[in-house]
This record gives C-alpha cells, structure tokens and sequence, in this order.
C-alpha cells in the first residue's frame, strides 16, 4: 500500500495551497485598485460622463443622451472635479470658452448642480433678448427659418438647431453687459431653459462664473428614451 502522507505533510500542503491563494488575491485586488486610481485620474483630469437631466438644450441634445466631457477644453479649476475641495478661485492652463460653445458648468444651488448651456456672450459683451433674437453687441444673430417652430442660428462659426420662442416670458430681455469673470449662456429650447436670462434669485443660472465651467461635451456616447436606445445618436459630435 502507498505510504500516507503525514498529518504534517497535509498541513505543510495546506499551508502552501493558502499562501497561493493569498498571493493571487493579493494581485487581483492591487490590479483592481490601481485600475480605479487610474479610472479616477482620467475622471478628474481627461473626461468625464454626463447625462442630460432635462430639455432645456432641444432639439440638438436630448434628456437620456449621454455625453463625454473634455475637461481639457478650458482648462481646471474646482469644478472640474468630481468632489468637492476649497481650491478657491482661478483656472490651471485656463482658456478662454469660444461664442457658440455648449459648455458643461456645475453651480452651488443647496446642492451642487450640473448644467449644460450654449455660450452667448463672453465679459465685456452686451447682450439683448428682442423678440426671441439675440442681439450681441448690437447685431442680431442670424437664425434662418426651419420646420416645426426652429432656425437654424448662427454664431462664431457654430450653426445649430434651437427650438425658436419669439414670444413669451423670455423672449426680451433688456440689454446687459457681461461683467469681467462672468459668461452669459442659453439654453437652444429657449422658451424651455432658465438660464442667464432669469437670476438665480428667480430659478435660473444668472451670469455663470468663468470658474464654474467643467468643460466641452465632445460625443454622445449612448442615448436612451422611452422608445428604448437611440441608437442613431450614439457617436454623434456636439454642436
């Protein structure tokens, strides 16, 4: 008959067998730490996912899309991080947004909100609201006339759809010139976006800090409605 190995034979192997395992823990878990340090790093320097929460930016994004964000666009400053830390003012590498940009900006509104606007006017600009046209600097921006109650508006080089709103609640707004430090966004559904044509007193966004600017949504990267996934959508720029 075969020797049986000795008590201190199976415990020497048992031993063995539990400082293999040990190890091969060990591996996985550093693997998986260092993939979310790595994950966490691109989050707060590179990219960052964000989802349109309402329809303040139809017809061109849609609540449901999903979007990258370029935080290298602008710059970084507080903002720009997924938690929040007392940095206090100013941007690192910043860079001025172009006219036409749509932007990602957080807020402080009892809690710290995302946002998503198309840039109007940068500081030292004026600014009117007359009968739904955006008047800059004493020109009217160019909207030609689409479909469905739309144009298709004009600015810097940007052309994009916004869903046209001559009259209403916010359709005129007196002229204003934007302040040093401060940017005046909008909203392209613009009888449907409390934006920096409403104070934040009253709901809106007000005059957006320069600072508050997260980055530049580059692609949607998946988009869902209550039809299922808009498949269409996925991959398309933002413009």
């Amino acid at each position: 008959m075969p020797e049986q190995p000795s008590l201190e034979t199976l415990r020497d192997a048992q031993i063995a067998s539990g400082a293999r395992l040990s190890a091969r823990v060990g591996r996985t878990m550093r693997l998986l730490v260092a993939a979310a340090l790595v994950a966490l790093g691109i989050r707060i320097v590179l990219v960052e996912p964000f989802n349109i929460p309402s329809a303040s930016m139809e017809p061109g994004l849609l609540v449901g899309d999903f979007l990258f964000v370029d935080k290298t666009a602008y710059g970084w400053s507080g903002a720009a991080l997924p938690f929040r830390l007392p940095l206090g003012a100013g941007r690192l590498f910043g860079r001025t947004p172009a006219r036409g940009d749509v932007v990602v900006f957080k807020l402080q509104n009892g809690i710290r909100a995302d946002y998503v606007k198309r840039l109007i006017a940068l500081p030292g600009d004026r600014v009117a609201v007359r009968d739904g046209r955006i008047i800059l600097n004493g020109a009217a921006i160019p909207c030609a006339p689409a479909t469905g109650g739309r144009c298709h508006e004009s600015l810097n080089g940007h052309r994009y759809l916004i869903a046209d709103a001559t009259t209403g609640p916010l359709a005129n707004r007196a002229e204003i010139t934007v302040p040093a430090g401060r940017l005046f966004l909008m909203g392209d559904n613009r009888a449907n976006s409390a934006d920096s044509r409403v104070p934040r007193t009253d709901g809106g966004v007000g005059l957006v800090p320069m600072d508050a600017v997260v980055g530049r949504p580059a692609r949607i990267f998946f988009s869902t409605g209550e039809g299922g996934i808009r498949w269409p959508r996925i991959g398309q720029a933002i413009r």
